[in-house]
């Protein structure tokens, strides 16, 4: 039987398109899969490497991000959960997309469950109670008004119901 060497050159392309369309979503799949975890509380730089003129995080709630130059950016665990950020260079297009992930800090966290409700402390070097999302409301609350209390004093805002805010330390 004669082999018929056009219908073997369609074959062909459409194994190599294939393939070419298979190492393309490896990568697609290798950036996406990118991923970068934080402990909640605390700050860890992410460095870039090419300068970026937007950042979007996909829930400013549990992760929070300072621009410190043009390649570094220095990503704050808010809370506990996973998002994204979002780099963009000057022209619109995406430099980094970036899976945010918040976790717990460590041997120092420790949780007490009473009940259904749960109480959350930092023991470094002391235990100390923390405000943490899932903790008992009246709990929380009460911790959340003496940072508030602790706040205005620090920054000497008379408590003029304006929310004041975190205050910054230089």
């Amino acid at each position: 039987m004669p082999h018929d060497q056009t219908s073997r050159k369609p074959a062909r392309l459409s194994v190599a398109l294939a393939f070419g369309a298979g190492l393309a979503a490896l990568a697609v799949t290798g950036a996406a899969a990118s991923e970068f975890k934080v402990p909640m509380n605390e700050t860890k730089p992410l460095h870039l490497s090419v300068p970026v003129a937007t950042v979007i995080v996909g829930n400013p709630a549990i992760a929070d991000v300072a621009v410190e130059g043009k390649q570094l950016l220095y990503v704050m665990g808010r809370n506990y959960g996973t998002t994204n950020l979002i780099a963009l260079d000057a022209d619109g297009k995406t430099i980094a997309d970036v899976k945010l992930s918040v976790t717990a800090q460590g041997a120092s966290a420790v949780t007490l469950t009473r009940g259904t409700g749960q109480l959350s402390y930092s023991c470094s070097p002391r235990c100390e109670r923390v405000p943490a999302i899932g903790d008992n409301q009246d709990s929380f609350e009460a911790l959340m008004q003496q940072a508030a209390s602790m706040n205005e004093a620090k920054t000497g805002s008379g408590g003029d119901g304006s929310g004041g805010g975190a205050g910054v330390m230089r």
